[in-house]
C-alpha cells in the first residue's frame, strides 16, 4: 500500500472510530433515539465532506487501495450523510460502477441503494431499511418483487431476510407513530430527498 493510501487509511478509521463514539454517548443520552441528533448530524456531515475531498484528490477507497475494514468504513460514513442526499447519489453511482470489478464491499452498495430509496419514499430492492409502522411496530419497509427478495439479497452477501436477529431499536419505538412519520417526511422535504 502506498503512502498515499496508508494515510487515507488512517483518517477514513479516525472517522468512523469518532462517529461511533458520538454515537455512543448520544445513546447513553437518549438523544440518538429522539430524531436526528444535531449533533450527529454535525459529525455526520464533517466526515463526508471530508471523505468527498479524499475521493476527489486520490479516488475511491477501494478494497484493493485501502483494503476491506476501510472500505467497509468509508462506505458507513457514506450511509451516514443522509442529510446529504447529493452526496450519497453521486456515491451510490460510483460504487455501482466500482462494484462490477468487485472493488467495493458489496452489502455496503446494497444498502447506499435502499437507503436513497427508503429517504426518496421508493420502494427498497434488498429490503434492508425499517421502520416503524402506524403502529409503533419496526418492519422492514416496501420492497419491490418481494418473492425474488432473498435471491436478490443473497446476490449481495446478505443473509435471508427471515434470519435477521431481532433489531435494537425496537425498544425505542415512537410514543407517537403517526407524528414521528410526519416530522420525517418533513425532514426528507427540506434536506431535499422528496419534492412532494
Amino acid at each position: 500500500m502506498s503512502q498515499v493510501w496508508k494515510n487515507f487509511y488512517e483518517e477514513i478509521m479516525h472517522m468512523i472510530r469518532e462517529d461511533q463514539a458520538v454515537r455512543e454517548v448520544l445513546a447513553q443520552t437518549g438523544e440518538l433515539f429522539q430524531g436526528y441528533s444535531p449533533v450527529m448530524e454535525k459529525t455526520h456531515l464533517k466526515h463526508a465532506e471530508r471523505l468527498k475531498e479524499l475521493i476527489e484528490l486520490h479516488g475511491f477507497p477501494t478494497i484493493p487501495r485501502v483494503g476491506e475494514d476501510a472500505a467497509i468504513a468509508a462506505m458507513r460514513l457514506i450511509l451516514h450523510a443522509i442529510s446529504w442526499p447529493e452526496f450519497m447519489r453521486a456515491m451510490e453511482i460510483e460504487t455501482v460502477e466500482l462494484l462490477k470489478n468487485n472493488e467495493v464491499p458489496k452489502q455496503y452498495v446494497a444498502m447506499l441503494m435502499d437507503r436513497i430509496r427508503f429517504y426518496e419514499g421508493r420502494k427498497q430492492i434488498y429490503g434492508t431499511n425499517s421502520d416503524w409502522d402506524d403502529n409503533g411496530i419496526l418492519r422492514v419497509t416496501d420492497v419491490e418483487d418481494e418473492p425474488n427478495l432473498n435471491a436478490r439479497r443473497a446476490e449481495m452477501g446478505l443473509d435471508p431476510l427471515e434470519s435477521l436477529v431481532r433489531s435494537p431499536l425496537e425498544e425505542f419505538h415512537p410514543t407517537d407513530p403517526k407524528k414521528r412519520h410526519e416530522e420525517f417526511v418533513a425532514w426528507t422535504l427540506k434536506v431535499g430527498w422528496r419534492t412532494v
